[in-house]
């Protein structure tokens, strides 16, 4: 969910949080730089809210790339198929699609079946170059079938399951100290506003580790017990994910207050 959809949604869940609160559009367009909502109550604007998703943009405009542009399950014909290729964000579509299933065919008629960025065949080298990582063929009922998927660190995959919801709280302070957030700060510190709420959305691809996402997609994940370290210009922090499990974690300004969360009717 992005733009202004992600805008509606956290103004949905805000609104639901803060009793007796209004959440209504503040940025038209109309000028560059405005904060994204105004918190209303007792007809006084008293609080600001800049939307941002802590993304990992690149893997997601490969996988939009990879498995938007192709009707159905990708197939090759003469490739006996049940290839799954994990590949870099950084690869290039194009040039996967056009060489690589030329690579699995003659990974086939020499019964290679399983290829990784380690290996020193010839296959191996021709993978990379393409900025596959790993190549597995295993049996499947889709003659010629390739599934194509994004390589991520490991430690964004999995990991021991977090008690505490303090790994969350001490990565994003780090985040929100990182100069790539320094625009969504401005428009906060510029507007004339009792309170300033930085809310953030964390979807499937982000660029946060599982120690940290994990407490905002499992049910009744556990909240943080420490302070974040927020910079100037921020004293209300909301947190959730664009999965439909868990909840609304508020940084109040003193203290971490759990949500549910609520779900449009066309819910991430």
């Amino acid at each position: 969910m992005t733009g202004s959809g992600a805008e509606a949604w956290v103004a949905l869940n805000l609104e639901a949080a803060l009793v007796g609160v209004v959440v209504r559009v503040h940025d038209d367009g109309s000028k560059d730089g405005m904060h994204d909502l105004d918190l209303v109550r007792d007809g006084r604007i008293f609080g600001c809210c800049e939307v941002t998703s802590a993304a990992d943009e690149a893997t997601i405009e490969f996988w939009n790339v990879a498995n938007g542009g192709r009707q159905g399950r990708w197939t090759e014909p003469d490739l006996v198929g049940g290839w799954s290729i994990a590949a870099r964000p950084t690869a290039r579509v194009n040039k996967l699609r056009t060489a690589l299933p030329e690579i699995l065919r003659d990974m086939e008629r020499n019964g290679v079946c399983e290829v990784d960025e380690w290996g020193r065949e010839a296959h191996a080298s021709r993978l990379r170059s393409l900025g596959v990582v790993e190549a597995h063929q295993g049996p499947t009922t889709f003659p010629g079938s390739i599934y194509l998927t994004v390589d991520l660190p490991s430690e964004r995959l999995g990991g021991a399951v977090p008690d505490s919801g303090n790994d969350l709280a001490s990565w994003v302070g780090e985040w929100l100290a990182l100069p790539e957030q320094r625009h969504n700060l401005d428009k906060l510190r510029r507007a004339d506003r009792d309170e300033q709420h930085m809310a953030i959305l964390f979807p499937g691809f982000t660029t946060a580790p599982f120690v940290a996402t994990d407490v905002l997609m499992r049910p009744n994940g556990p909240l943080p017990s420490i302070t974040p370290e927020l910079p100037p210009g921020i004293n209300h922090l909301w947190l959730m994910s664009t999965w439909s499990t868990g909840d609304v974690f508020h940084w109040t300004g003193t203290d971490w207050v759990r949500h549910p969360k609520v779900a449009p009717a066309d819910s991430p």
